[in-house]
């Protein structure tokens, strides 16, 4: 990925996932009234390619089972990571391939930095350069969203948004290498107090807070993944999800390595700083 298009990336994830109710989308359960869905989709003589837990709609043939392919890959990464292994969604996730970046903005009605956006249960993406680790990003999202049931992902946007990030650097080497950077170079030298970061909503602050928070909150995330393993992450976040408090969720899963969250504030600090 290209440096200048790291922060619109980073904006992608802030903006652009929206979860709207169900019947908004295509493949949508029919618990409420259905509503004008929010985007357009592909044009006439689409094809789609439909697989374990995706439907895939691009406008070729080898278009669609390639994407399908990839998106089965980042599933099983994702779900391996975050501990999700018995975790079966309702339905089959929809992706939505576009040609490009104009039918893209046309069709969604995104901004001009915006390379992808969730919807519902709709993963709307377009042909780029940095098509893998957007993909692998707002997938995460909708994993989450969907695990934890979108008012529980609202409220821990810090943890939504790191384990994306953390996901979006494992399924592109250079973009990992760049997060890196910048966690070398702006959150070591002065991190975020988790006291803040939990909290920080950063479409409020400036653009180089926004880079900071991301690299920041993607090396906690996956910093409690790699000491702590995807089983225990899986348990953390389903006390999270039965309504228990981060630091109770933490005790109650890491007792024997940290207690609450700023034992874990601490323990990942020695690490970035070492």
């Amino acid at each position: 990925m290209q440096k200048n298009l790291i922060l619109p990336l980073l904006l992608c994830s802030l903006c652009a996932c929206v979860d709207l109710p169900p019947g908004t989308v295509p493949g949508a359960g029919n618990a409420v009234a259905p509503v004008q869905s929010p985007f357009k989709g592909l044009d006439p003589g689409y094809k789609t390619e439909e697989t374990a837990h995706f439907k895939v709609d691009a406008y070729t043939s080898e278009d669609a089972s390639l994407y399908a392919q990839e998106c089965e890959q980042d599933y099983t990464r994702i779900m391996q990571d975050l501990g999700l292994y018995s975790f079966v969604p309702a339905e089959p996730y929809n992706v939505v391939m576009y040609r490009d970046a104009a039918e893209y903005h046309s069709k969604t009605g995104q901004p001009d930095w915006s390379g992808g956006a969730t919807y519902g249960n709709a993963l709307l993406l377009y042909e780029s350069p940095t098509l893998t680790p957007i993909m692998a990003h707002e997938m995460t999202h909708l994993i989450f969203n969907d695990f934890m049931g979108l008012s529980q992902a609202s409220q821990l946007r810090w943890l939504n948004e790191g384990a994306a990030v953390y996901e979006e650097t494992r399924a592109d080497p250079s973009d990992a290498a760049q997060y890196q950077a910048r966690v070398n170079t702006t959150v070591a030298p002065n991190p975020i107090p988790f006291s803040q970061m939990v909290n920080l909503a950063p479409q409020d602050e400036s653009q180089q807070n926004v880079d900071r928070w991301y690299a920041q909150v993607g090396s906690v995330v996956g910093f409690m993944i790699r000491q702590g393993g995807s089983f225990n992450f899986s348990v953390f976040l389903t006390k999270l999800r039965s309504g228990e408090s981060v630091d109770t969720a933490i005790s109650e899963t890491y007792g024997t390595m940290w207690h609450k969250l700023s034992d874990v504030e601490n323990a990942w600090k020695l690490e970035i700083q070492s």
